[in-house]
């Protein structure tokens, strides 16, 4: 089978906007979050709308103003990330061309472009880094760890790595523990590292719960709150809220974010070039729960 690293240029450009917001946005935990775009990379500004609701007595005319509407507005740190590496071509072909040959190939199915492979491993990789930005930030930028203790207001629970005998009265006592304005709402999530997942999992069957079907979306029993595995957490670290309170800023805007892998035929290797803008915020950090070790 030929290898060609020149078609590389080519499906990345083509498909540039489509990669890098799959590399931002799609991972696990960003798809709970609420997306603000068009943002900076440095300090931004989220307005947030809330306000009064006075229901008056209808039974008489004329109108009479009651309540206030009150626009504030949160801190968004983004930070402005990069990539910048560089392949030996001879390298690249004994790697991609071990792994083009799709299943069955010798029965005839079709086999994966290298440039095709090349960038799905590129988006692997910068989903793996914002999955771990989201909980733990980087340096100076804040992630979730740093915006929901105690300090801003959130209910802290320590020793919270479970096992299967304990695991749903974990996740049981997380929910117990939530204020009582976000009990009823449904949107509410379990953030929690892939083995205390697959622990929750285990825990959910060996204790008959065998309405939850395997493989379908996990839920803590007896709650609406799904439960999200997440590569940036530890094995003790939980968080439990509602992701209407969660955002997350990045830009998909401008030339400043790329996604650019290219053969440079004078320096006779493949570069790549990828940059992007990601923050978070919490609006009301208070109205969360979550477990350290």
């Amino acid at each position: 089978m030929a290898f060609n690293i020149t078609d590389i240029t080519g499906y990345v450009d083509e498909n540039s906007f489509e990669l890098i917001s799959k590399a931002v946005l799609e991972t696990p935990l960003a798809d709970s979050f609420n997306v603000r775009v068009g943002l900076k990379a440095g300090s931004n500004k989220i307005p947030i709308m809330n306000g009064d609701f006075y229901v008056q007595d209808g039974g008489s005319c004329g109108y009479t103003t009651s309540g206030d509407t009150t626009i504030t507005q949160i801190d968004m740190n983004l930070k402005a990330a990069k990539v910048n590496q560089s392949y030996c071509p001879e390298t690249l072909r004994q790697t991609f061309l071990s792994q083009s040959l799709a299943a069955g190939q010798f029965a005839g199915n079709e086999s994966i472009p290298v440039e095709q492979l090349m960038a799905e491993y590129f988006v692997k990789k910068l989903n793996n880094f914002n999955e771990n930005f989201l909980i733990n930030g980087d340096g100076s930028y804040s992630g979730l760890t740093q915006i929901i203790t105690e300090g801003n207001g959130a209910t802290k629970v320590t020793g919270s790595t479970w096992t299967v005998s304990d695991a749903v009265a974990g996740a049981q006592g997380l929910y117990a523990l939530l204020p009582d304005e976000v009990m009823m709402m449904d949107d509410l999530i379990l953030v929690c590292s892939p083995q205390q997942y697959r622990v929750l999992q285990l825990a959910i069957t060996q204790e008959n719960y065998y309405h939850i079907a395997p493989g379908g979306e996990l839920v803590v029993p007896g709650t609406s709150v799904k439960i999200i595995p997440s590569l940036g957490c530890t094995n003790a670290q939980k968080f439990m809220g509602s992701t209407s309170t969660l955002y997350l800023g990045t830009d998909l805007s401008s030339d400043f974010e790329q996604f650019r892998v290219f053969y440079s035929d004078a320096d006779d290797e493949v570069r790549s070039i990828m940059k992007w803008a990601i923050g978070v915020a919490v609006t009301q950090p208070e109205l969360w729960v979550y477990g350290v070790a």
